[in-house]
C-alpha cells in the first residue's frame, strides 16, 4: 500500500487476476472506497504485485517476477520499465548465432528471451523447476534447456513450446551443445557424464 498526503489516496498492490472490473492495482479515497482498479498489460502473466508508489499522476508497480511497470493513472496505460529473474541465480546464458538476441534460464524456473539492442524482455516460459544451462541450435531455431533434476527440454524459439525432451540422470544437466549442424546434441551431467543424443 502506498498513500500520499496531498489528495489521500491510497494505490494498493495485490495477487488477484484480473477481471472485468480490473487488475491487481487499485486506488481507494480516504474512506477505502474503490476510485478505480488498474490492468497490467504487458503481454505477458504477470504473477503479483509486490510493491506500489504513486505520484505525478503515475503509479510504479514492482511484480513477483522482478518487474517494474509505470501505469498512467489518467489513461490507465501501463509501461513494462525493467524485467528480470526473481529468486535464485541465473545459471544458463546462450548468445544467438545470428541476431542481437539473448536467452537466459534462471533457478527460478523460467527461460527468457531478451533483445540485447533494445535491453528488453521479448519472451519468457515458465518451466516449473529450475533450469541451469540453455544453449541455442546453430540455425537459431531450437533451445535446449538442462534441468537441476536430469532432465533436458529442447523447445522451439518461435513459440517456446516443447519439442522434446528426456531424462536419463538424476543428477543436474550442467552443460548443453548442439552440434554444428544441428543433428546431435551433447548433454553434461552434474556426475561427470557427457550423453549424446540424435536429434
Amino acid at each position: 500500500m502506498y498513500t500520499t498526503l496531498r489528495d489521500g489516496l491510497i494505490v494498493t498492490g495485490g495477487k488477484e487476476r484480473p477481471t472485468k472490473e480490473g487488475g491487481a492495482v487499485k486506488l481507494w479515497d480516504q474512506e477505502m472506497k474503490r476510485c478505480r482498479a488498474f490492468q497490467l498489460e504487458t503481454g505477458q502473466p504477470v504473477e503479483n504485485v509486490r510493491s506500489v508508489c504513486r505520484g505525478k499522476g503515475k503509479i510504479l508497480v514492482g511484480t513477483k517476477d522482478g518487474e517494474i511497470m509505470e501505469v498512467g493513472e489518467k489513461n490507465a496505460a501501463s509501461n513494462t520499465m525493467i524485467n528480470g529473474h526473481t529468486q535464485g541465480g541465473i545459471w544458463g546464458l546462450a548468445a544467438h548465432p545470428s541476431k542481437d538476441v539473448c536467452v537466459s534460464a534462471s533457478d527460478d524456473g523460467t527461460v527468457r528471451i531478451w533483445d540485447l539492442a533494445d535491453k528488453k524482455l521479448l519472451n519468457k516460459v515458465s518451466l516449473g523447476r529450475p533450469a541451469k544451462c540453455t544453449s541455442y541450435s546453430a540455425n537459431g531455431e531450437m533451445l535446449a534447456i538442462g534441468m537441476d533434476h536430469g532432465e533436458f527440454l529442447l523447445l522451439l524459439v518461435n513459440s517456446l513450446t516443447v519439442w522434446g525432451k528426456k531424462r536419463d540422470r538424476s543428477v543436474a544437466v550442467q552443460d548443453v551443445c548442439f552440434s554444428p549442424d544441428n543433428r546431435f546434441l551433447a548433454v553434461g551431467s552434474a556426475d561427470g557424464a557427457v550423453d549424446f543424443y540424435d536429434l
